[in-house]
């Protein structure tokens, strides 16, 4: 063979090579798009699955302080109608049976809500509002059943810890709200 035609042996077998090289480069920048658009797309679907799970924990939430609220106004209300003679003793004590029972089972939904990380101590600063607002209502029952004025100031020294816990958890909530949501 002469020098031209080995030339052009070479140069067809670089070219073969070329274009296999080619191919090889071709289909890794098509693997690793995929793989991109894949992760890109995995990402975003767990943001909006976050962003759903964390919607779905603060109406849960809601729903239990809504439901904590309105039962402690009841409370109260009944307090002030037995205090102005609206209800009578007997009757004012069934009520805060019923209302002991009440709040212990709005209590119990605070351990079932499915709690971002970030939010845990707000919902258990929460927690423990509930748990010293049932016990201060459970002295103010005490101090109608037995008129020991210590019951009552224990009940109103409750009464301020639970809000004290309550005000503490709503700065913690919107504190953590507030980093996650710029």
């Amino acid at each position: 063979m002469n020098g031209k035609a080995l030339r052009e042996k070479r140069e067809e077998k670089e070219g073969r090579r070329s274009k296999k090289k080619r191919r090889s480069v071709m289909y890794g920048a098509i693997v690793v798009s995929v793989l991109i658009v894949g992760m890109s797309i995995f990402f975003v679907y767990s943001s909006e699955q976050a962003k759903m799970r964390g919607q779905a924990f603060g109406k849960a939430l809601e729903f239990v302080q809504v439901d904590l609220t309105k039962l402690t106004h009841t409370f109260d209300s009944k307090v002030s109608m037995f205090q102005q003679g609206g209800i009578d003793k007997d009757g004012f004590l069934e009520f805060a049976e019923k209302h002991e029972d009440e709040m212990k089972k709005i209590i119990l939904r605070y351990n079932n809500l499915q709690i971002p990380e970030p939010f845990i101590p707000s919902v258990e600063l929460f927690k423990l509002s509930a748990e010293a607002q049932l016990e201060s209502d459970k002295y103010m029952a005490e101090w109608v059943r037995t008129g020991d004025d210590t019951a009552y100031i224990r009940s109103d020294s409750l009464l301020q810890q639970s809000f004290e816990y309550e005000m503490a958890a709503l700065a913690k909530f919107k504190l953590v709200q507030g980093q996650t949501n710029p």
